[in-house]
């Protein structure tokens, strides 16, 4: 598999460190900054929404798109996410998905790509999932849908809604995408939304990749990111700090991107 320049980077800065609890908590007390984070990160796109509309299924959904597509060159994920909600959705993504505007999307893209690997037949598979999800349960709003779930249990049924696009395994894969996308909507200090309060940010999953897996290695033994690994470093993250876990999370992002 290719690497990209900025992906190269990424994992050549993290050889450099030694992940602890106090390099963590100075980065988030003193380097992180949250107008130059989202400046460049695809949570960005996200707060650009909100300047368009504030109905809730409209960000709820819309944040769930852009997570979808963040890998790769956070430049071009921003690229693809804002030209997929202001061009494809007109800024309103619940309206989209619900009435079945979606059938309709991204017929002038060429080769039928929508973002990297995600194809325009995978993407409207994972919009008639969605569609289907919340038409038969009459909620009107994502957090309603799953109101009375645990946090294993959205991100399965997210991790199934999501599958056309290969966001992984619930229980086997890392789900790094469906992870920080519930980070965006519970966790409640910036850069995230806590959109959520049904659900406690306390009970939240690291947000696990291969190039997260290599900075925290030595941090938890583990050697692949998969599942398992996801769980043993929240359980780090949790033991540190048990009421909000994933801002060492964000710490983590900040240590990569000014090492």
């Amino acid at each position: 598999m290719m690497v990209c320049a900025e992906e190269l980077c990424f994992i050549a800065n993290f050889a450099l460190m030694k992940i602890t609890k106090e390099v963590l908590e100075r980065s988030y007390r003193e380097t992180f900054c949250v107008e130059r984070f989202l400046q460049v990160d695809p949570c960005g796109i996200v707060y650009e929404l909100m300047e368009h509309t504030d109905n809730r299924l409209d960000i709820e959904l819309g944040a769930l798109f852009v997570a979808m597509i963040s890998w790769g060159n956070r430049k071009a994920i921003r690229g693809a996410a804002r030209r997929m909600l202001g061009e494809e959705m007109n800024w309103r993504p619940g309206t989209f998905i619900m009435s079945g505007a979606y059938r309709e999307s991204y017929l002038n893209a060429k080769n039928n790509c929508v973002y990297r690997t995600l194809n325009r037949d995978m993407f409207i598979e994972v919009c008639n999932n969605i569609q289907r999800a919340l038409a038969s349960s009459g909620c009107s709003t994502l957090e309603e849908f799953f109101t009375g779930r645990c946090i294993e249990g959205i991100i399965g049924e997210l991790a199934a809604w999501l599958k056309p696009a290969r966001l992984g395994t619930f229980g086997t894969s890392a789900c790094k995408r469906i992870c920080m996308y519930l980070r965006w909507m519970i966790r409640r200090e910036s850069p995230d939304l806590g959109l959520w309060r049904s659900h406690s940010q306390r009970d939240l999953y690291a947000v696990m990749d291969v190039h997260v897996c290599r900075l925290t290695e030595e941090l938890t033994g583990m050697h692949q990111a998969s599942w398992k690994s996801c769980c043993r470093l929240t359980e780090i993250f949790r033991s540190w700090d048990a009421d909000d876990p994933l801002k060492y999370d964000v710490a983590l992002m900040t240590v990569a991107d000014n090492g």
